[in-house]
């Protein structure tokens, strides 16, 4: 008896915890502070998450082309010996009509890769770049060369064009918040 009554408060105090935490759940704010309309905006961070899935998910698809290419490709050269002038006339064609087509998809990738970097990434390794060719563009104020300093200054305007150009096609925004320190 003893034991059917303590099993049974066990039961009964565990299905009590269960109910308020289960009335507590409904009642409360969402644990981040957000409000219910809140949530349904979706936040940076699922929507980096959801531009890095499309990213990988797009670098798998011409990933997926290339190689069907290569595949079709290296069992026409099989034949080449055998084929007429004409025949192989036109598979030169379509050789040089699939090597365009991987050269394109290969630039494609490397925008996705550039996607799965980030700006913050891109932005770092960009000003390195450009460091470097300040340093040598000084050295060559020294030295009073003045073609060489007018081809670098070239360059390096350049090469931040591209750069801006590049962040504007990848749809990578610059940011326009700046941190501050508290001293």
């Amino acid at each position: 008896m003893k034991r059917s009554l303590i099993f049974a408060a066990a039961i009964l105090a565990v299905l009590g915890l269960v109910w308020v935490a289960f009335a507590q759940s409904k009642t409360s704010p969402p644990p981040s502070g957000r409000t219910a309309e809140a949530e349904r905006v979706p936040s940076r961070r699922s929507t980096w998450r959801q531009r890095q899935s499309q990213a990988i998910a797009a670098i798998e698809e011409h990933l997926a082309k290339m190689k069907l290419a290569i595949e079709a490709s290296s069992a026409r050269r099989e034949n080449w010996q055998n084929l007429s002038d004409q025949e192989k006339s036109k598979l030169r064609e379509q050789f040089r009509q699939m090597r365009d087509a991987r050269h394109k998809s290969i630039a494609e990738i490397e925008d996705e890769l550039a996607i799965l970097k980030g700006r913050r990434t891109l932005q770092q390794e960009h000003e390195e770049a450009i460091t470097k060719l300040n340093e040598i563009l000084e050295l060559a104020k020294k030295e009073k060369a003045t073609e060489t300093t007018a081809a670098l200054q070239k360059l390096i305007e350049g090469k931040k064009k591209a750069f801006d150009e590049r962040m504007d096609k990848l749809n990578l925004p610059q940011r326009t918040r700046t941190r501050t320190r508290n001293n």
